[in-house]
């Protein structure tokens, strides 16, 4: 398999993920037929690449404080540039469709530096059921119009994210040509 990536669509997650530490350089590449979720594709182990989405799908009200040394380790000088993804997990057949929304990726859309910040919240679970009714609406916007995914900070609340608000930098800003 090659991936082509000029350099300017590298996302760098210095520690890597979960699980996967020395995965360290990612592209963000469009599914085949659109869909709203991207392959987060390894550059590092080019067969290696997993399924990520914006975290409203799997709860409307998803949201977290980012502590102000994660923005800091980011480079995030506005909180508008902080774009948030989960990964998700697709069952047999796509039958079943879950995120992880208890380690969300943070990806400063200014630099394309990334951590996974795993968060201590009973709320948000390793595998929340996506929401069928948003998700499929928002499928067939894609399979039609190939839909922006987009995910923002609220900044109502000082260093929180919240996936309601949808004003701010969109995942496809990150997206690299295939």
């Amino acid at each position: 398999m090659k991936v082509q990536n000029d350099g300017d669509a590298t996302l760098i997650f210095r520690d890597g993920l979960v699980g996967l530490p020395d995965l360290k350089r990612w592209i963000l590449v469009d599914m085949d037929p659109p869909l709203p979720m991207k392959w987060l594709q390894s550059l590092d182990r080019v067969a290696f690449r997993v399924p990520v989405a914006d975290p409203g799908y799997f709860h409307q009200e998803y949201g977290f404080e980012v502590q102000a040394s994660v923005l800091e380790r980011l480079a995030v000088e506005d909180p508008q540039d902080l774009v948030v993804m989960v990964i998700a997990t697709v069952g047999e057949g796509g039958r079943s469709v879950s995120g992880n929304l208890s380690a969300p990726l943070l990806v400063n859309s200014k630099n394309r530096n990334g951590l996974q910040m795993v968060l201590v919240d009973e709320r948000w679970h390793l595998r929340h059921p996506i929401d069928e009714v948003r998700f499929g609406s928002a499928c067939r916007a894609a399979q039609t119009a190939e839909a922006m995914l987009s995910t923002t900070v609220d900044k109502d609340r000082s260093g929180g994210y919240a996936a309601g608000c949808r004003n701010a930098s969109t995942v496809e800003d990150l997206v690299a040509t295939p």
